[in-house]
């Protein structure tokens, strides 16, 4: 039996539910300039398939779908959609020119990421780093992430990631 492999299995679609299928198509187009290749009704329920950052995201309308808190009101990003970029601040300024609300900065992100919980713990801890990686290596900054989020409709997070990774890792491919 062979294993299960991108090679066999490439990642083509994420399929989401939203409350307003215009507005979520509008706004991959507007700001990564995303491509819309259906649209329609499945199930009775809008839909709107786009081609966009490499992947294809489908959007199914239920206009009873409980929203999820947005910008200020919730911090643990447990549903969010992670894009690599090449330079984090030329990204976020493109990105800000085409009108997206940033609702945490590079600098809010280390900030949170170096905070405790009431019990002390940090709100980020590593505690498994696959070989060939080592912790020492990543306290050197061989690896190393930088991170901003933008909230778009319905308050999906999105975020943009620039990553540092030494050759011999390789991964987050892509950029």
């Amino acid at each position: 039996m062979q294993a299960a492999s991108a090679e066999f299995y490439p990642f083509i679609e994420v399929s989401l539910a939203c409350t307003d299928v215009d507005a979520m198509e509008q706004f991959w187009v507007d700001m990564f300039d995303g491509k819309v290749i259906f649209r329609g009704k499945m199930m009775g329920q809008r839909f709107s398939r786009i081609i966009v950052c490499g992947v294809t995201l489908a959007f199914r309308e239920d206009p009873d779908m409980p929203v999820p808190p947005g910008p200020g009101e919730e911090f643990l990003f447990r549903n969010h959609l992670g894009l690599r970029v090449t330079d984090l601040d030329a990204a976020i300024e493109r990105l800000e020119a085409r009108g997206a609300n940033f609702a945490m900065t590079p600098a809010m992100v280390r900030q949170f990421q170096q905070m405790k919980k009431d019990d002390g713990a940090k709100f980020l801890e590593t505690d498994f780093v696959a070989p060939p990686l080592t912790a020492e290596r990543m306290a050197a900054g061989e690896f190393k992430i930088d991170v901003a989020i933008l909230a778009g409709p319905d308050n999906l997070w999105i975020e943009l990631n620039e990553i540092h990774e030494p050759a011999d890792t390789n991964w987050f491919p892509g950029a």
